[in-house]
């Protein structure tokens, strides 16, 4: 019960920042929110299903082209393509996980990178419509463009994310999930179907990493084809260890902490990569959970 004051007092405190912080800082904070959305929805098939992706920025990288094209070239209102976003990068996640959770451990890993290389080089050399690798830019973003509107968007459909993973996680469909990573065998024995389940939880997954692409086009007014290369699902991943991937709130931690830790240190030396190397290896060794166990057993998932 402890919790719920201090969950009440948190959420307050995030409400009322973008009153009394700089544009600057409004902004390194969304960006903390828009891959804190991702790293949750790539936790979903690290964690429940037992899966390493290198392909989630396939699914990031749809929902921010999908918003940047409906936007750009039909003159749709930014805020009107997130659905459709969303759907896009749903699709892509059938389609591609179709084939990839056919397999398992490092054949998955390497499936999927394969899987979205392809629709990288794909979006980065055509420039009929993607604009190859000069990207779309000049965004109209509407409401959006006030750093104000969109911390609260991302907020919000953050907070509507984890809501969903933790509905998800109590739901028949979590331990149905996590009953197949446990023991494929078992599962199969007792009348569940891993391929389907696996499939189902790798598209709601694409889904919500598609919400994070359309934050990420409307963040920099632009859509890049680097939203889709395999350095954007390595974001995600460093991520999930930094923050805990066995914990619901722990992939979001990491993100903050990646994003906030990156700008401080890119603004006092270059040598950022190796600070994160240095924290990391701390983690490893003395916090083997991750941030998240710094908050004890509450929110630990099986």
């Amino acid at each position: 019960m402890r919790a719920i004051p201090l969950a009440l007092l948190i959420l307050l405190a995030l409400l009322l920042a973008p009153l009394g912080l700089s544009r600057y800082a409004t902004e390194i904070l969304t960006q903390g929110f828009i891959l804190a959305l991702f790293a949750s929805a790539f936790n979903l098939v690290f964690h429940a299903l037992g899966l390493l992706s290198f392909g989630h920025a396939a699914f990031f990288g749809a929902g921010a082209y999908t918003a940047a094209l409906l936007a750009a070239r039909a003159g749709w209102p930014y805020l009107a393509t997130l659905p459709l976003a969303v759907l896009a990068s749903a699709t892509l996640a059938l389609v591609l996980g179709f084939f990839s959770v056919r397999t398992s451990r490092i054949y998955f890993t390497m499936l999927t990178l394969a899987f979205a290389q392809l629709v990288w080089a794909v979006v980065h050399k055509w420039y009929g419509f993607t604009g190859g690798d000069n990207g779309i830019t000049g965004l109209e973003v509407g409401v959006l463009a006030d750093p104000r509107w969109l911390y609260y968007l991302a907020l919000s459909l953050l907070g509507v994310g984890l809501g969903l993973l933790w509905l998800v996680e109590r739901a028949p469909l979590g331990y149905a999930l996590r009953a197949t990573r446990d023991n494929e065998a078992r599962a199969e024995a007792i009348g569940l179907s891993p391929f389907w389940l696996r499939l189902t939880g790798f598209v709601l997954s694409g889904a919500i990493a598609g919400a994070a692409g359309f934050l990420q086009a409307a963040w920099q007014r632009s859509a890049f084809p680097d939203f889709l290369y395999w350095t954007k699902s390595a974001e995600a991943i460093i991520a999930a260890i930094l923050g805990g991937s066995g914990h619901l709130l722990g992939p979001g931690l990491g993100a903050l902490a990646f994003i906030e830790l990156g700008a401080f240190v890119q603004a006092r030396t270059e040598y950022w990569p190796m600070v994160l190397g240095l924290v990391l290896l701390f983690l490893v060794l003395f916090l083997p959970r991750g941030l998240a166990g710094l908050l004890g057993g509450r929110g630990a998932r099986g």
